[in-house]
């Protein structure tokens, strides 16, 4: 084919051709631009938005905690963790009552009953209350319970000893003690309970 078209024409239609697919690219370049900005701002403005949401969600927790009074919470809740860390040591121990029962009732001298006792400490301290017909016999509780032959206590102190001469009763006095059991006594009576080694 021979192509007749003078040279000044044929290179304007060529150019025409090239400005008009230049002309489209532009365009695509210039939607593509725009896309882009359109997406930034609404991603600006999303990421805005939730973190006002989230802002707006802590002040509220917040608020609730300071409302449920957070800080006496925790407090309350350490003071009965070692409450419950007591109650643990003490069920942990097991004291064979009937036996230390049965033990403190062959020391006792003629003239007596116990008639309660009290373990008010888990390394071994015991109050015990006793009845006695007279003075002499109350003191002579301590003397038999402190024995070093009896091995049950290492020190027994009397706190008090009240008697009523005008009591109908048999046993007058009222004696009031303290002991400290003795190692060997710890280990007899005292002992760590079965499933806690």
């Amino acid at each position: 084919m021979i192509n007749l078209l003078p040279t000044s024409y044929a290179d304007s239609v060529r150019f025409a051709r090239q400005n008009t697919v230049l002309r489209s690219w532009l365009i695509a370049c210039g939607a593509a631009i725009a896309g882009l900005i359109i997406i930034l701002a609404g991603g600006e403005l999303y990421i805005n938005q939730q973190s006002h949401t989230l802002q707006q969600n802590i002040d509220t927790t917040k608020a609730q905690l300071k409302a449920q009074n957070l800080a006496q919470v925790q407090k309350d809740a350490k003071e009965i963790t070692g409450d419950i860390k007591v109650i643990n040591q003490v069920l942990g121990s097991e004291v064979r009552f009937s036996d230390l029962i049965q033990a403190i009732g062959n020391d006792m001298p003629p003239g007596t009953v116990l008639s309660s006792l009290t373990l008010t400490n888990i390394s071994g301290a015991l109050d015990l209350s006793a009845n006695a017909k007279d003075y002499a016999s109350a003191a002579q509780i301590a003397v038999n319970l402190s024995s070093a032959q009896n091995n049950i206590f290492s020190k027994v102190d009397i706190i008090s000893v009240n008697c009523d001469a005008s009591s109908p009763k048999i046993y007058k006095c009222t004696a009031t003690l303290k002991a400290l059991f003795s190692t060997d006594a710890k280990n007899k009576f005292l002992s760590v309970a079965k499933g806690d080694t």
